[in-house]
């Protein structure tokens, strides 16, 4: 099942990169933690935590209830890459009850430009988890990007946890 890009042409799918939570970084402001902070990696005892859930070996991000650090990642972009049409930030959320949404600021910097915002929003608060996505508009990314810095910060949540399960960016792939 593909799409249709803003200029009417056909993509059978969408170019994706990954952000691995083991690869994500806990800061303030951008800024990651001193190397007395573990350099802001995410482990069991950080907040957010790293942990497992349950009797498997799969991971996720969970932020206690009230805590609202940031996590971020800085990644490479791949050659098909051109920020022509808009880019999709999709992650895999629940919350740890009934009551908070599992939503987020999203925050992406491209080359090194200025911080632009966008949102996940959750439609409703949810154990299980499921999809929620921002979208970023290509008027706000640069014409063929080298990389892209990009931060998550949940939104308030005083009742619930929030997890994360996973994150990805999609995007239209330039035509090679």
């Amino acid at each position: 099942m593909g799409f249709h890009d803003s200029q009417g042409n056909y993509h059978a799918y969408r170019g994706c990169i990954p952000l691995p939570l083991v690869t994500a970084r806990e800061a303030t402001s951008g800024d990651v933690g001193a190397i007395a902070a573990n350099g802001g990696l995410l482990a069991s005892d950080t907040t957010p935590a790293l942990s497992g859930t349950g009797a498997t070996v799969s991971q996720q991000a969970l932020w206690a209830a009230s805590n609202v650090d940031q996590i971020l990642w800085d990644v490479p972009l791949p050659p098909d890459f051109d920020g022509k049409e808009d880019v999709l930030v999709e992650l895999e959320v629940a919350s740890g009850g009934t009551t908070d949404l599992s939503s987020f600021t999203v925050a992406t910097s491209w080359d090194g430009g200025a911080n632009v915002s966008d949102s996940a929003t959750d439609p409703a608060a949810s154990t299980t988890f499921h999809t929620v996505t921002a979208r970023i508009s290509a008027a706000d990314i640069p014409d063929s990007p080298k990389y892209l810095g990009i931060a998550l910060t949940p939104a308030a949540h005083t009742t619930d946890t929030i997890a994360l399960k996973s994150a990805r960016v999609l995007f239209v792939p330039r035509e090679v």
